[in-house]
């Protein structure tokens, strides 16, 4: 049970409380934290999704909700269109005040952005009447508007404030009808405006706790880049021609991969944006590029590499770029989990020096799949004995220079070894992809070249890469000296 008497103004003048709440109840539900609220003396009530298995994160979540309604007055059922005009003119007015209830709950502009997302959940989730729905509507115009009066444009707010000022009714564009309207009237008529960022914010906030803080940089860089083109185009209401217009616009200047990815987010949310809720349809469906999406990188060649591991058996035994090439030639692991690797990585497995790439001591993976161990087979001359004993001297970390520094080091040494450019599609990643590439075209079965490259599906390992079922390590062995075989 949540016990809550909190009032979010700390202003009484700027927001009312005309009918109080019965005691809210939180629950949680398959997991997840829901809050139930309902009007003291009234039968009906709503129920809030928190989006969180976290009960102290649900109870902070749960305290700004209330808040809100609150301070909108959309715990009134009884409130007219006049009283709730009057109390929203009230909250607009004091976004030009100093020291307002905004600037005194914290940075005022986050403040405009929770109390916006605030609204778009109880927009979405909250039984309204007409006039709680015109409400929600104008309330998240004047947050909007509150973010510009903080970068120094006044005009919008002061826009808001003349309209609702009228005594006939507000000029906002979203009611046409008298200021007698009451709560009950059905012929209010709203154009809330579902904003692609307003939906990327919701979408990249519930997913923020499943993904890992690279997949999240990802999506938010693919989210600025779609809204740099989207701009303020209700998504509420667009055609499978304004997605069209939006992917053309994005091949300026990019490759197809490149425009794929982004896209990808956009259907993405598009279609999440659907299940919740939040727009009725998506039109995404086969945006994505055809011609050209292919992947840009290259796989060595047999003698590129032959050439490369008789540069790194040429380099002293304690320098890390030896082992470094050598571990990606032989193993076709991602940079990220080589760099990762430590002395207790390197194992022994029935008699086999084996490469553990795991998620211990705070090392990331690409996803579930790309925990595994890969044996380490002596191809192109590589020394085992020298490459245990440079573990073993690491006493750690095997490579401490950062993922920056070792990815940029190592790609100007292959370059300069193999006489190739920038820009050629050949870098570290290209020995994974002749990895794979020698795994298929020695008919290496489907699933013991996924479990040495760490892929979910064999789809992926043989269509993207050129070549996955759990196996045995000394099966992996053999087929990694059937495959690397010179």
């Amino acid at each position: 049970m949540l016990h809550t008497t909190q009032n979010t103004a700390k202003n009484p003048q700027s927001v009312r409380t005309l009918l109080d709440l019965a005691c809210p109840y939180l629950y949680r539900r398959e997991g997840r934290y829901t809050l139930r609220v309902r009007p003291m003396g009234s039968k009906q009530s709503c129920t809030l999704s928190l989006k969180t298995t976290h009960r102290q994160t649900a109870l902070t979540i749960a305290k700004h909700l209330l808040g809100t309604l609150r301070a909108f007055h959309l715990d009134t059922p009884e409130a007219t269109w006049p009283e709730l005009k009057e109390n929203l003119l009230r909250i607009a007015t004091s976004v030009l005040k100093t020291r307002t209830m905004w600037d005194e709950l914290g940075d005022s502009r986050l403040i405009f952005k929770d109390v916006r997302k605030d609204l778009n959940e109880i927009a979405s989730t909250v039984p309204l009447s007409a006039a709680q729905a015109l409400t929600v509507s104008i309330g998240k115009r004047i947050t909007t508007a509150g973010e510009r009066r903080d970068e120094g444009n006044l005009g919008p707010i002061m826009q808001i404030i003349a309209a609702l000022d009228t005594p006939e009714g507000d000029a906002l564009g979203v009611v046409a009808e008298a200021p007698a309207i009451s709560s009950s009237s059905k012929t209010i008529t709203t154009t809330t405006t579902t904003t692609f960022k307003a939906l990327s914010d919701l979408y990249l906030e519930e997913r923020k706790a499943d993904v890992k803080e690279s997949s999240m940089r990802s999506m938010r860089a693919c989210c600025v880049t779609l809204l740099s083109v989207i701009g303020e185009m209700d998504m509420g209401t667009h055609t499978r021609a304004d997605l069209v217009t939006v992917r053309e616009s994005l091949k300026e200047g990019r490759k197809p991969m490149t425009v794929n990815k982004i896209l990808t987010q956009l259907t993405t949310i598009l279609n999440w944006a659907v299940d919740n809720g939040h727009i009725k349809q998506a039109f995404g469906k086969k945006l994505q590029l055809t011609k050209g999406a292919e992947s840009g990188r290259t796989g060595f060649s047999p003698e590129q590499i032959a050439s490369l591991m008789l540069h790194a058996n040429g380099l002293p035994a304690d320098d890390w770029q030896r082992w470094a090439i050598s571990l990606g030639v032989i193993t076709g692991a991602r940079i990220g989990e080589i760099h990762q690797l430590t002395t207790a990585d390197l194992i022994d497995i029935d008699g086999l020096l084996v490469m553990d790439i795991n998620t211990n001591d705070g090392k990331e993976t690409k996803n579930k799949f790309s925990v595994r161990k890969v044996p380490l087979v002596s191809v192109y001359g590589l020394d085992l004995e020298a490459l245990k004993a440079f573990a073993v001297a690491a006493n750690g970390a095997l490579f401490t220079r950062t993922i920056g520094s070792f990815y940029a080091v190592l790609n100007k040494l292959l370059r300069e070894v193999l006489g190739t450019s920038p820009g050629t599609g050949q870098s570290f990643h290209s020995l994974r992809h002749h990895l794979a590439g020698a795994l298929k075209a020695a008919e290496v079965p489907l699933g013991t070249a996924q479990e040495i490259l760490g892929h979910s599906s064999g789809s992926i390992t043989f269509d993207l890469y050129g070549a996955g079922r759990s196996v045995q390590v000394n099966r992996m062995a053999e087929a990694l000296r059937v495959a690397l075989v010179v």
